[in-house]
Formats: structure tokens, sequence, C-alpha cells
């Protein structure tokens, strides 16, 4: 045999491994950034596994000394922030961080090309995860992904640090461009009260997991929302949903439709929505009875009836192989007017605003586009 057939030989062995590893490497990637997030997914083993999504932590070292956390993550998967000064309004760790090529180049060794989509879960309220995110974001818009948020924002009766926290770094996100942003209320959060496919019940921050896991669980879905939030220049969604409910106790879909709107994960006007996104989760045995045609013919008759809107987007069912017969129903509404509840935010956190316009404490240009982009163009 000649040197060239060997090396010809060769080449095809090396392609054939590389083909076979191809399939393997993880297409989506989950980030969570602050406490919230990270006890929200820290045991989920949903990651971290062959083909399955990656997950990395990013946390700040001071929080994490003053409240340490009953499960150690893997050092490997923690992104460790220090700073002197703990994140606060006088002191903007967005524009810390955007001056670092440490924090850059670390996320450059945890973000590969491969990763093509990305889910964030953050609480937005906590002073570290309001500074990370709008420049981690930054990166992402800059390597071109398909990114989406899962964000928990402050109630109206949080301290007024934290609704400045979350005003000001969604503010930032809505000014770079962000993808799909969904909003859910930490109170809401707290007080929902629902099962997961187990029968064991689901509130507060396994919502959060629960929701992450749900969209993970489907390739393409987050590409396919933020192909929906470009076409309808739709940024900001919340969540409706019913979860774990048993088909022979509902008799339909459509009455597990109906249990979406009792506990909603934000306070909004529905009939101002723009959008409508419906995911369904159900049993591998019922993927002939509830395709997504049917899905969609029951989701229009379902709002015809009762919301007066009739734009929703189907996404493919997920099925997943169980014998029991609970449904997943996810709804992301997308669009609905938001003045009310940003302008409420601006007057609770107008000490703030003296702060800054007399003590230069945040950039007063910046953080006047922030005030217009939220209480003066959203809605």
């Amino acid at each position: 045999m000649s040197s060239n057939e060997t090396d010809f030989n060769l080449l095809k062995r090396i392609k054939s491994h590389i083909d076979h590893i191809h399939p393997v490497l993880p297409s989506q990637i989950a980030i969570t950034v602050g406490r919230y997030a990270f006890k929200a997914l820290m045991d989920s083993r949903q990651f971290n596994s062959g083909s399955s999504p990656s997950m990395f932590h990013i946390l700040h070292r001071k929080e994490n000394n003053l409240h340490p956390y009953d499960v150690v993550a893997n050092p490997d998967d923690v992104m460790m922030l220090d700073t002197t000064f703990e994140p606060h309004y006088w002191f903007d760790l967005h524009t810390h961080l955007q001056g670092s090529p440490e924090f850059v180049g670390d996320l450059k060794e945890r973000i590969f090309g491969y990763h093509s989509e990305v889910i964030t879960v953050c609480s937005i309220s906590e002073g570290v995860t309001s500074g990370v995110v709008p420049t981690l974001n930054s990166h992402l818009n800059q390597q071109k992904k398909d990114n989406m948020y899962i964000a928990v924002f402050p109630s109206l009766d949080h301290s007024s640090d934290a609704l400045f926290n979350a005003f000001s770094s969604l503010g930032s996100l809505l000014l770079q461009g962000a993808g799909p942003i969904v909003l859910m209320d930490r109170s809401h959060l707290d007080s929902f009260i629902g099962v997961n496919r187990a029968g064991g019940m689901l509130s507060g921050e396994g919502i959060a997991r629960y929701l992450s896991e749900m969209i993970l669980e489907k390739k393409g879905l987050i590409k396919d929302l933020v192909k929906l939030s470009k076409s309808f220049k739709v940024e900001l969604f919340s969540v409706l949903m019913a979860t774990g409910s048993s088909l022979e106790i509902y008799e339909n879909l459509q009455h597990i439709l109906d249990i979406t709107l009792e506990q909603p994960l934000m306070d909004f006007d529905l009939s101002t929505a723009a959008l409508v996104y419906v995911i369904v989760r159900a049993p591998l045995r019922l993927q002939e009875s509830l395709t997504k045609g049917y899905i969609e013919l029951q989701v229009n008759d379902w709002l015809k009836g009762r919301l007066n809107l009739n734009i929703p987007q189907i996404c493919e069912p997920i099925y997943v192989d169980e014998f029991n017969d609970r449904i997943d129903v996810v709804i992301l509404v997308g669009g609905f007017d938001t003045r009310r509840i940003f302008k409420t935010i601006d007057e609770r956190i107008s000490r703030f605003n003296r702060l800054i316009n007399e003590h230069g404490f945040y950039d007063k240009e910046a953080w006047a586009e922030i005030r217009e982009r939220l209480v003066t163009e959203q809605g």
C-alpha cells in the first residue's frame, strides 16, 4: 500500500471518529447568575452529562462566604467573581466588568462555538446579578448566540434597592437587544402551588428550574422563540402555566388551559398581549392524539372563547416516555403593556435618580436612556 493510500485511510478514520464525536457536543448551555438561580438549578440532573446541555454558574465570593450553600458546586462549573466592594447603586458592577478582560476571557473558556442556544437564569433584583447580566449579554450578542432569559423580577413591595437593580439591569438589556426575556414576579413564584410530573409539589425557585429544564428538553425551541421575538418585535414575556395536570381528572386540554389563568407568574393585562407561545409536554403514548395540529385548534378555540386573542404560536409538543397521563402546559405571553409597572417602579426608586444626578454614582446619560426605554417607550 502506498503512503498516499495510507494517509488517505488515516484521514478517513479521523473523519469517521470526528463524525461520531460531534453528536455528543451539547448545542445548548444554561447559565445561572447569582444565588437564587444557583439554588434553583444546582442539583439538576439534566446537565453536564454526554450530549445533555452544559451548565455553569456565576457567583460572587462575598455573597458565597456570607451565605454558604448547602450543596457545593464543582469548582470547574463556577465563575467566582471577587470585587473589593459589594455591588450597590454606588458601585456599578456592569461598568467594572466591561473593562475586565479576565471576565470575558473566562466566558470564552466556557461558552464554545457549538453552543448555539443559551438560556440564562437569574434574579435581577440581586446586586451581583443585575451587574453581571448586561455584560454577559454583550458577550453573547458578539458571539451571535440564540439567547433567552428566565428573569425573576422583584415585587413592588420589595426594597427600593432591589427595584433599582432590576430596573437598571432590565433597561440595559433592552437597550442592547437581548432576545426573549421571560419575567416572573418573585411573590407570585413564592405563592404558586403546582404539581410536578411525579406528583410532588412545585413552587418558588423550583418553577424556574422546571421551566428551564422543559425549554431545554426541546432542541431548537430557544432558536424558534428568538426568531419569533424578532419577527413580532417582542422582547418581554411572562408565564401562564399548568403543570403535572392529569388528563383523566381534567378531561380535556381546554380545561387544563383554564388552569393556567389561575396563577399567573406576573400581573399583566393579557388583552394587550402581542404574542402567545404555547409549549405542551405529554406522555409519549398520547403522541397520536395530542398532535401539534390538535393543540393549535384547541388553543385557538380557547383564546377566542375567553381572551379575544387569536395569535397563538404552537411549539412542537415535547413527548416523554412515561406511563402517567400528566400534561404540562406553558404559555409564554409577550408584548403586554408594561408602562404602569415600570412607571410605578420609577417612582419608587426616585431617590436613586436624585443620587445619580447630584453625585454621579451612575452614568447619567446611560441612566436617562434606561428610564426613557422603560417608562416612555415600553408598552
